[in-house]
């Protein structure tokens, strides 16, 4: 026969694990600021694939018309060189992916406060700004 324990062990730990539990706050939205949230990190992302595709798409065409020696960004240019256009693909998919879900975490955290929500703008900016520059630059090319 095996060694039996305390009858009370059982409980203590449930209720140990109930009290953590109640003691966890989660990051919620309020009722009054969950559409606003909602309807900025819409844009955000419809705005960060925007920039990111129209980076791609420049890209390829430049790419067919002036060949790989035209790309600004050395990262890229031996990227392709080395694998082609499925790497670039496959990287610029990862970017989107990684972004995205970066304001997807800080939209989580709306109702913190201004410095996530400007830390939010921050990094939705600059992804957006990157990739305007990239395909801005890619049909500047002569």
């Amino acid at each position: 026969m095996g060694r039996r324990s305390g009858a009370g062990s059982g409980q203590r730990f449930a209720a140990g694990l109930r009290d953590q539990v109640v003691a966890a706050k989660p990051l919620t939205l309020t009722p009054s600021s969950l559409p606003m949230a909602l309807s900025v990190l819409r844009l955000r992302l419809a705005a960060l694939l925007a920039a990111q595709l129209f980076d791609y798409a420049t890209f390829t065409v430049m790419v067919g018309h002036h060949g790989i020696e035209a790309e600004a960004n050395p990262v890229v240019a031996r990227g392709f060189i080395a694998f082609g256009l499925p790497l670039v693909a496959a990287g610029k998919g990862a970017l989107i992916v990684f972004l995205g879900s970066v304001l997807v975490i800080l939209a989580r955290a709306w109702s913190s406060g201004m410095a996530i929500r400007r830390i939010a703008t921050l990094v939705a900016l600059l992804a957006v700004a990157g990739g305007m520059a990239g395909g801005v630059s890619n049909v500047l090319v002569h």
